[in-house]
């Protein structure tokens, strides 16, 4: 029997990913359309390896994905144990038959049948109240759900209560084997036992067309002893182990013509390569730091995606450093970083940017500027914003004169070892007006990581 439902999983999994990378230890199956799943973004492994290969592989297939993950689909309790030990978190998966008949029977005269489309509200609900859910999030997993309903002959059922859906599940079947999955019961229908009148429903509607049926149960959750009653035993286990990213790689700031967010290795590889291609003038240095002058060196590229990195590891909610990779039409463009030391207090943000040559004299780094500032002020609450522009570095200053910046001041700095002017600018919240729409999504939840909440 498991033999069999590893067989219909596999097939499954195969048939709903968008690519497949065959590798030493698994396979890598993805879904870039929806790389923000992790469910359908993985690297599954069918026998056990040590741990330490693993998440090098892991980290090889999915440079291009903020989080990893390794399913294991034969579970292996030393392997998690080190998964765990890197990091990493583990959970169970206990796969479960249909093998006896249930402790008793409900009424399901309020289960039916319904299109995927009319659970649209229903699962926005649902993942609304995670602590992880929001509107965007709920239709990426819609559209992870129609690659899955492209796989394989998925049904949709539903238990109504005061004339609403209150709870549903699918049934998925290739015509031997079947599996019921996406069990939920809206939170505010809970404890009416409608959970298990729809799993009931399921159970009834793929007896008479499968042999074997089947579902998961997380192990350290209660639904498994409702699933244990309605005649489920467990035959098997995987594990999901996974390595969460940093909750900040959901921010998006977004412009007509701009998405400003952090970037994944790779792209934080491609923006290295962006910036040896050239950002001004060798001739002239337009930074405080002199570090473009470094871009031919052997190393460059990975010593600046270890600098991006680095910020995200020493963040702290009261001195942080977003750098902001700027993409227009999916490709990194620049950089747009904001800065806050003691924010909580001083509710001040310092701004600094570059742009790839080739993407200069469009108006992008007034864009950039323009929505690092909007995250400033009506995204963090910040009063005031400070900046500067080195001697010569016309383009900075004619973009900070643009968005109301003020000249408060002059220093001498020396980034190539010869003393230069660098003027001080400062921009006060009331006095700033956004020349472009600008979007921030997803940002609440994290305002406690800017010392803002």
């Amino acid at each position: 029997m498991i033999e069999r439902i590893h067989a219909f999983r596999a097939a499954l999994q195969d048939a709903a990913a968008e690519q497949h990378v065959p590798a030493s230890l698994g396979t890598g199956l993805f879904a870039p359309s929806i790389r923000e799943v992790y469910d359908l973004n993985y690297v599954r492994v069918e026998q056990p390896a040590p741990a330490e290969e693993l998440i090098a592989e892991a980290e090889r297939l999915m440079e291009d994905y903020f989080h990893r993950r390794v399913i294991l689909e034969r579970a292996d309790r030393d392997t998690a144990t080190r998964f765990r030990a890197h990091g990493w978190t583990v959970v169970a998966h206990l796969i479960m038959a249909l093998s006896r008949e249930p402790d008793r029977r409900v009424d399901t005269s309020m289960v039916r049948e319904l299109p995927f489309r009319d659970l649209a509200a229903a699962r926005r609900e649902v993942t609304v109240s995670e602590p992880w859910g929001d509107a965007e999030i709920s239709l990426l997993l819609d559209e992870a759900k129609r690659l899955i309903m492209r796989a394989v002959p998925t049904r949709f059922f539903a238990a109504f209560a005061d004339g609403e859906i209150a709870a549903y599940c699918e049934l998925r079947s290739d015509g031997t084997v079947a599996q019921i999955e996406d069990v939920n019961t809206i939170p505010r229908f809970r404890g009416r036992g409608l959970g298990r009148a729809v799993v009931q429903y399921a159970i009834d509607e793929g007896r008479p067309a499968n042999e074997i049926i089947y579902l998961e149960a997380l192990a350290e959750d209660w639904p498994r002893q409702l699933y244990a009653k309605l005649g489920f035993d467990v035959v098997g286990e995987r594990h999901f182990n996974t390595l969460f990213p940093h909750p900040l790689t959901r921010l998006r700031v977004r412009t007509p013509r701009l998405e400003l967010r952090l970037a994944t290795r790779a792209e934080l590889r491609a923006l290295g390569e962006l910036a040896q291609r050239g950002i001004h003038d060798p001739a002239v240095m337009p930074f405080g730091v002199a570090w473009t002058d470094d871009s031919d060196r052997p190393g460059f590229v990975d010593e600046s995606i270890e600098h991006h990195e680095a910020r995200l590891r020493e963040w702290q909610p009261g001195d942080w450093t977003l750098n902001l990779i700027a993409f227009h039409r999916g490709r990194p463009v620049g950089v747009q970083s904001v800065r806050g030391e003691r924010f909580p207090e001083q509710r001040t943000v310092d701004t600094g940017s570059w742009l790839g040559r080739e993407f200069q004299g469009q108006g992008l780094g007034t864009e950039m500027r323009a929505a690092a500032l909007h995250l400033a002020f009506q995204g963090l609450g910040a009063t005031l914003a400070t900046s500067g522009a080195i001697e010569g570095n016309r383009q900075s200053l004619g973009v900070s004169r643009k968005l109301g910046y003020e000249i408060v001041g002059a220093h001498l700095v020396s980034p190539r070892g010869v003393p230069v002017e660098h003027t001080d600018l400062e921009l006060r919240s009331e006095n700033f007006h956004s020349p472009v729409d600008v979007e921030l999504v997803a940002l609440e939840p994290l305002l406690p990581l800017f010392g803002a909440a």
